[in-house]
């Protein structure tokens, strides 16, 4: 499922959040989140940390080359052995 679209320079290095609450079960947890990038990974997706309660991630994007567009692929894991795939598109591009 797209989460979002973003635009960003190729030195900025910004926090986002993704909160799967209303997606997991009651009792269940995210257990293991996994990054990836297309077209290349120049775009880099790092400092990943599950909340405390278990029911959301936050992680940093930095990078990207001028003028283009990549999909940021993650992959989410639960306690309860359920695996979700989203993605988050990023335009990296001079602003100002």
């Amino acid at each position: 499922m797209r989460l979002g679209k973003f635009v960003k320079s190729p030195s900025e290095r910004k926090r986002y959040k993704i909160n799967y609450a209303d997606w997991l079960d009651v009792s269940e947890t995210v257990s293991n989140v996994v990054y990836s990038t297309s077209p290349d990974n120049v775009l880099v997706a790092d400092g990943s940390e599950i909340a405390g309660d278990g029911k959301s991630v936050t992680f940093y994007v930095s990078g990207g080359t001028l003028d283009t567009t990549y999909d940021l692929f993650v992959l989410m894991t639960t306690s309860g052995g359920q695996v979700k795939e989203d993605f988050i598109i990023f335009v990296v591009e001079e602003q100002g």
